[in-house]
């Protein structure tokens, strides 16, 4: 009895020791944030941290009790409530279309493209000549055109829309030829069948996962037969004992068949990957110069543009999707389709490698980025410069990297390092590897060493 009172003694005292509202709000770490935030929300916060530290005491826990640590805890609550969830961040894993981080930035016309058309009217469907409704189409058709050399084009929000889109509008009802090979899975657990099976297509897979030939497809066909189907796998590879047809002999079987022949090609690329000392990634306009009546790709990863998915072909099979029931829900916004404008503009003007962010880090050569990695190691006077590879990421080129150097650091605790990168002002995802803290210099944009440097401070200086 006397021990149980003893208790509710300690108790009571230590929920009296707790500060008031008004004290914590007193502390200087709440003081700037009673200028940036409105005070009922401030208020609230501290109330919030008071109420956490009365239930740790009341289960017998240790609880923060000083009103300069509550201050602390208050104003991190706030920022974690108030501060956008969508950040920008900086990317220092050298992923180059880092999918987990939005995939590829766009090029400054592109963002400020996409800012405009964000912040004031458009004519997102007006014709200006007619002063009459017009297509939002329009506005990416004849890019398209002169940049693949396809008869037409439109865009939708991404390319598993683009498929989906296609196999509804042309094959929804019958059968789709696709190799046991190609029936991959795509981001987001989102799988190939899946998409057809929902389009309303009958999958029918020949083949085996590593051998395929023309002859599979040509005696897959039926009087059912909508469409054969190419999938590049562009997020794996097979190799070793493997073949596949190519897209000359697909659209043989296709026009022996007299079905429709569509070629998803992935990730966009309308550069020669060869060039930059990479495997040959497909090209639209290398499909359209093969007679596929139907080509799909991205436009957020080695296009460099934002978010969209893009269907080019022959006239006669793009346009009735224009009208198809899904292409509202599908649509692309004024935003996506200004960003996406002015990026196949770059590639228009032949300035494309120089424009977009993701192909000046593709082009970027390993001594230029030793060059900055070594800057970095000078301003910190810690770490290491070493020899590494550059992955160029997120469902495109799989398994191919770009040789560079990198900034290194063994830690004694390298995870907490690198938490401690994101949760920096402006948060920083770096790799981890072997017990060291690694950050990449190709994957940061220009004018963001600075911020690298700040933050890694701390870092290094705690190993030291």
């Amino acid at each position: 009895m006397v021990n149980s009172r003893n208790g509710r003694r300690d108790l009571s005292a230590k929920l009296r020791s707790l500060p008031s509202v008004d004290r914590v709000l007193s502390e200087s770490a709440l003081v700037d944030a009673l200028d940036r935030w409105p005070r009922p929300h401030v208020v609230d916060a501290v109330r919030s941290e008071l109420d956490v530290a009365r239930s740790l005491l009341v289960n017998g826990r240790e609880a923060p009790s000083a009103p300069a640590e509550l201050a602390e805890l208050a104003e991190r609550m706030l920022r974690g409530r108030l501060q956008p969830s969508l950040r920008h961040v900086i990317n220092a894993t050298g992923v180059v279309i880092h999918t987990n981080l939005g995939r590829a930035p766009v090029s400054d016309a592109a963002s400020l493209a996409m800012s405009e058309a964000s912040t004031g009217y458009t004519n997102l469907e007006f014709d200006l000549e007619q002063g009459s409704r017009g297509s939002r189409a329009n506005h990416l058709e004849s890019l398209l055109q002169a940049v693949t050399g396809a008869e037409s084009g439109i865009a939708v929000n991404n390319n598993a829309a683009a498929l989906y889109l296609v196999i509804s509008g042309h094959c929804a009802g019958r059968e789709v030829i696709v190799s046991r090979g190609q029936a991959l899975e795509i981001g987001g657990g989102f799988r190939i069948p899946d998409v057809l099976r929902q389009a309303g297509a009958t999958l029918v897979e020949v083949g085996t996962t590593n051998r395929t030939r023309p002859a599979d497809y040509a005696e897959a066909v039926t009087d059912n037969t909508a469409a054969i189907l190419r999938v590049h796998s562009s997020n794996f590879r097979i190799v070793g004992f493997a073949e596949e047809p190519s897209l000359a002999q697909l659209r043989h079987v296709a026009n022996d068949a007299d079905t429709l022949l569509i070629d998803d090609v992935g990730s966009g690329c309308l550069l020669d990957t060869r060039d930059f000392g990479l495997t040959y990634e497909p090209r639209p306009q290398d499909s359209v110069d093969a007679d596929a009546d139907l080509v799909l790709f991205s436009g957020d990863k080695l296009l460099g543009g934002p978010q969209g998915g893009l269907i080019i072909g022959n006239q006669e099979w793009v346009d009735p999707l224009r009208t198809h029931p899904l292409m509202r829900a599908l649509r692309l916004d004024k935003a996506a389709i200004a960003g996406l404008a002015a990026t196949l503009q770059h590639y228009l003007a032949g300035e494309a490698i120089d424009a977009i962010p993701i192909w000046r880090m593709i082009n970027m050569e390993a001594s230029e980025l030793q060059v900055r990695a070594q800057q970095w190691q000078a301003a910190l006077a810690g770490g290491q410069v070493e020899a590494s590879e550059s992955p160029i990421g997120g469902g495109s080129l799989p398994a191919e990297t770009r040789p560079t150097f990198v900034w290194s650091l063994e830690h004694p605790h390298p995870l907490d390092a690198a938490r401690s990168l994101r949760d920096s002002e402006t948060p920083i995802v770096a790799r981890v590897e072997r017990e060291r803290l690694i950050l990449d210099p190709r994957t940061v944009l220009p004018g963001e060493d600075h911020d690298v440097i700040t933050a890694l401070h701390e870092i290094v200086g705690g190993v030291s």
